[in-house]
């Protein structure tokens, strides 16, 4: 059985993600998008959604790490909205929420 530390956990995870960060810029430029399985959208989703609460659990509420011109308006209204749809959250649930890591 290999043992993996912590240092190796967190490099692979940095090379993966810039590795989807590659792929993802070409599937997009290709037109290739609709050719990607909802399953795996819903995956990368999910991941980074975990990993982001749980670093906001660890060291408290974080900024999003994200430059203002990572995501236009329209990506980011979509995105959230598919979230909110997903865990049939309305926009009074979501604010009961939004103070939950001060």
């Amino acid at each position: 059985m290999t043992t993996v530390t912590t240092k190796d956990t967190l490099t692979e995870l940095s090379e993966t993600v810039e590795r989807l960060t590659e792929l993802t810029r070409q599937v997009t430029e290709q037109q290739l998008a609709a050719d990607v399985s909802d399953k795996q959208i819903a995956d990368v989703l999910y991941a980074a959604a975990r990993l982001f609460s749980a670093k906001t659990d660890r060291v408290g509420k974080l900024a999003w790490p994200i430059t203002p011109d990572a995501l236009n308006a329209t990506e980011t209204v979509v995105l959230v909205t598919a979230l909110l749809d997903a865990a049939d959250i309305n926009l009074f649930d979501m604010a009961i929420w939004f103070r939950r890591a001060e």
